[in-house]
């Protein structure tokens, strides 16, 4: 079974919330409408496409869009790939963690996906 990214927000507006996928890419951000995992407003330092996540076999390349940056576990990123339990902040208050799992595991349980 391949590896499925999780995205978990630890703190902000959204925190709690939760997005899996199987796609190739997707976009995080304000913007219902471009993005996969569509973040609060009440961050306004979240650009409408904040960044995006490039699947490459097992790999995931993280990839800024937003002119506010982003930081990777403290360090600001504009494009590099991520490990498990990395931690992604974007805007003023939201930070979320980069998780790789197993499908299976995430299937088995629901509060993981």
């Amino acid at each position: 079974m391949p590896l499925k990214p999780l995205l978990v927000v630890e703190e902000g507006p959204d925190r709690g919330r939760q997005f899996s996928t199987d796609a190739v890419q997707f976009r995080v951000g304000r913007s219902s409408e471009k993005c996969d995992f569509v973040l609060s407003d009440d961050d306004t330092a979240i650009s409408r496409e904040h960044f995006a996540v490039i699947r490459r076999g097992d790999a995931f390349l993280f990839t800024n869009l937003s002119r506010n940056g982003s930081t990777i576990n403290g360090v600001k990123a504009d494009q590099t790939l991520l490990k498990n339990n990395d931690l992604i902040k974007v805007g003023l208050q939201t930070v979320i963690r980069f998780a790789v799992a197993d499908s299976r595991d995430i299937e088995a349980n629901p509060s993981f996906g």
